[in-house]
């Protein structure tokens, strides 16, 4: 008996047999590729970010999964992007614990990325599951929340500026999904640095505390020409008074009365109340702005994975101290400024 060799040709059909029947072959294809639900949330905060958090936000994730239900990671990425606009994309954890920057420049943001295939207890088939993480040390334009090409981007109206720590669940199952959401919440309150009580009351009613100090200042520039204007008033009568008591001759009286009218005494100080108005409107604006700027500064945040973000925290704590010393200054500068200005006033017209 001859050997016969086969050959076959590029147009021979050649087909992939699977144990499954093709109504469960369609599920598990339609749950991988169906559109599932999302959950999103975020945590407002400062935090300082350090390579062991990113690892233990990854051991985090995959123990919960893994603890609840038969689950397997296909990806882990972390996107890192920095301060010159430049961004890394590492594929997967030990990527990311051998990757070392050695340009001079700040991890401004930082993006967790997780997909799993999940098999629920009460489903027939493995689905897929994603979860992304981000941490923002400043907000500006539209944040690309997630390290995927199928990313969202979050408008900066949503979240102002500061620090800020997102989260974005893609879920199949609901109830997976809020466990999910209910362990990253928790987890970026943890890493959220807390603020002194009076730093968080000032900054959040920076607005209310400049406007406070400004209408306090100008109202008691107010109140002082007021008062100056009664006094005034009272020792011109007083003269007159006196004057008209004298035994003098009426016309020495009526030469004295019309000496007074011609010095324009009163003309010459609401010349001078007008100049100090004018004067003390500018400084409350001035105070008032300095004092908003001042209360107005949120803690910073830092994504600590590089030579120069630690160098640039150590200046940004130095900067973020002296806005304090500087709040507490311009309150200061507004009372001893409005006091001398209002007593210098007072003094020169009662003198």
């Amino acid at each position: 008996m001859s050997d016969k060799s086969i050959t076959r040709t590029p147009e021979d059909n050649f087909a992939i047999a699977l144990p499954c029947s093709t109504e469960d072959f369609g599920r598990f294809i339609g749950s991988l590729l169906g559109k599932p639900q999302t959950i999103s949330g975020a945590e407002r905060g400062a935090f300082e970010l350090r390579r062991e958090d990113i690892i233990n936000s990854y051991h985090l994730v995959i123990q919960r999964v893994q603890q609840q239900n038969e689950a397997q990671l296909i990806q882990f990425t972390v996107r890192l992007v920095f301060d010159d606009n430049s961004s890394v994309l590492l594929d997967s954890l030990d990527d990311f614990l051998s990757y070392s920057e050695v340009r001079p420049i700040v991890v401004t943001q930082a993006h967790l990325s997780w997909s799993l295939i999940v098999k629920f207890r009460d489903r027939r088939h493995p689905e897929k599951q994603e979860i992304d993480l981000s941490f923002l040390t400043a907000a500006s334009g539209a944040i690309a929340l997630g390290g995927s090409e199928d990313v969202t981007f979050v408008p900066i109206a949503r979240f102002l500026s500061g620090g800020h720590i997102a989260f974005r669940i893609r879920h199949t199952a609901r109830t997976w999904g809020a466990d999910i959401e209910s362990l990253l919440t928790g987890h970026a309150k943890h890493l959220i640095l807390p603020q002194s009580p009076i730093r968080d009351f000032t900054q959040k009613h920076s607005g209310k505390i400049a406007a406070l100090v400004s209408i306090i200042f100008f109202v008691g520039t107010i109140a002082a020409c007021f008062i100056t204007a009664d006094n005034l008033a009272n020792e011109q009568l007083k003269l007159v008074a006196d004057l008209l008591n004298t035994q003098n001759a009426l016309d020495l009286k009526l030469n004295k009365l019309l000496q007074i009218a011609a010095e324009g005494f009163w003309g010459k100080y609401f010349f001078s109340v007008f100049v100090f108005v004018i004067f003390s409107f500018v400084a409350s604006v001035l105070l008032g702005i300095w004092t908003e700027t001042s209360a107005d500064t949120k803690r910073p945040s830092y994504i600590l994975l590089t030579k120069k973000s630690e160098q640039t925290k150590i200046e940004k704590d130095q900067r973020y101290k002296f806005r304090w010393l500087s709040f507490v200054g311009s309150i200061t500068v507004a009372i001893v400024t409005g006091i001398l200005s209002n007593i210098l006033f007072t003094k020169y017209w009662a003198g």
